[in-house]
Formats: structure tokens, sequence, C-alpha cells
């Protein structure tokens, strides 16, 4: 064998044993197993969609592979110096990116991939980048499927999706109608505009109404920030059907309620 091929086999073979792979973070975390709860180093392992843990037993390190399903609860540590980052989000967004995306490749599977991925994706949909917002969303989704429907992520890669026209197949009415039936109020309430949006759309603008934003309105006014998004919408809605009745009940709500918010503020054009 000559010295080139030797250096290919070599380079296969790191290659394989996924030496170009990225890091991922050992991250503190306890773990509770049926068998108690574990104070331990936490690791995604992608080839075996398992998690490794690993713990110092009489003072020499013991990995222990677990599937998803054996682990009850899991509290993570979060990234170092996270809390300055969330605000490096709002104050220096160009700086705050390569941080949050370098957190979604360390942390897969355990949790900060998802708050990370929502924070990246938002800046590139402000961007106006909803193709690389749908790249970083389906980091997490790809060992994580549920995420693409519960997490707070979600909404935003639904809205990336919206933007691009990838809505082909039914994946994303999947998305929404799991995340209505089993997602948090929040998120819920959010996949009910995403509806209304998709089939708006869709030049459905009736439907919009009934099956997305104004169920919105009426059943989650607790949920502030989507109430108040929804009513806007909604009286857009009504507008494009000429009536003009329900458009102004809608935004009468929408002042009096949600005087304050961005939406109210967008009606009063300021």
């Amino acid at each position: 064998m000559n010295t080139r091929s030797v250096l290919s086999a070599a380079a296969l073979a790191m290659l394989c044993c996924g030496a170009f792979s990225v890091a991922r973070a050992d991250v503190p975390a306890k773990v509770e197993l049926s068998s108690g709860v574990i104070e331990c180093k936490l690791r995604w392992m992608p080839a075996s969609k398992k998690y490794m843990i690993i713990r110092g037993v009489g003072g020499q390190a013991m990995e222990q592979q677990v599937d998803p399903s054996e682990i009850l609860r899991k509290q993570v540590a979060p990234p170092a110096d996270w809390k300055e980052l969330e605000q490096l989000v709002y104050k220096n967004p160009d700086a705050a990116l390569p941080k949050l995306l370098q957190i979604v490749d360390e942390y897969k599977m355990l949790e900060y991939d998802e708050r990370a991925a929502y924070y990246a994706a938002t800046l590139y949909m402000k961007k106006g980048k909803p193709e690389e917002a749908i790249k970083v969303c389906e980091k997490v989704t790809q060992d994580n499927p549920a995420a693409a429907s519960l997490s707070q992520m979600a909404p935003v890669y639904w809205s990336a999706l919206l933007a691009t026209g990838k809505t082909s197949g039914g994946n994303l009415d999947k998305m929404i109608a799991e995340a209505i039936t089993s997602a948090p109020r929040s998120i819920a309430a959010q996949a009910l505009i995403a509806r209304g949006d998709s089939l708006k759309k869709a030049g459905r603008t009736r439907d919009a109404l009934k099956d997305g934003y104004l169920r919105c309105a009426l059943l989650y006014t607790q949920e502030k920030d989507a109430n108040a998004e929804a009513l806007y919408k909604a009286s857009l809605a009504f507008d494009e059907l000429r009536q003009a009745t329900y458009a102004e009940r809608m935004r009468q709500t929408l002042l009096t309620k949600h005087r304050n918010s961005e939406f109210a503020r967008k009606l009063r054009g300021n």
C-alpha cells in the first residue's frame, strides 16, 4: 500500500469513528431513572440514539448508555454565561448568533439546543433568512421530532417554513395539529395563528378565521401576545371578507385589552 493509500485509509477510519463530527459537551446534570436520581455528566450519542451517563464511582469514571425512555426526568446545567448570552441576543444579535449556533451543536438533545435554536432562528428570521432558520431548527428536530410541535422553537420553525413555501406533503399541518392538541397553551395559541397564516396563504381566508385566528382570539385570552396577534389578523381577514362590523369588533378588543402590544401599535400606525 502506498503512502497516499495509507493516508486515505486513515482519514476514512477517523471519519467513521466520528473524528470530524461536532464536539458535544459532557454536561453536568441530574437524571432520574427508575432506580433513583443520579448526579452525573450527560452526553447525547447520535449514532445509537441514546444518552451516555458518566459518573464517578470509587474514583473512576463509569459510563452507562440509557435509552431516552428510561429517563423519567433530567435537569441539565445551562451553558456558561447563558443569562448573559440571552441578553446579548437583544443588545448585539450579530455577536450572539455564533455562540447560539455553537450551543445548538454542543448541547444536542440537552434542552439548551432547543432554546439556542429558538433565539438563532428568530435572529435569522429578522435578517430575512428563513432558509437559515430552517437549517438551525432541523438540527434539533433531526433527533427530536417532537420539538417541531411542542418546543419554544416550534413557532419560529413554522414561520420559516411558511415564508419559504416548504409546506408540501402535509408535514407543517401535522406539526401544527399536534401542537394545538398537545403543546403548552402558549405554543398551542401560536399554532392556531400559524394554521390561520397557512390557510390565509392558500387563499382560504374564511377557514383561516374559523379554524385559526378566531379560535385563538376567543379561547386563548390569557396568552396575551398570541391573543393580540390573533385579534389583529382576524380584523384584517374580516376586512378582506368585507365584514366591517366584525373587523371593527376585533380592532376595538385589541385596543382595549392589549393597548400596549406590538399589534395595537401597528393598528395605530406607530
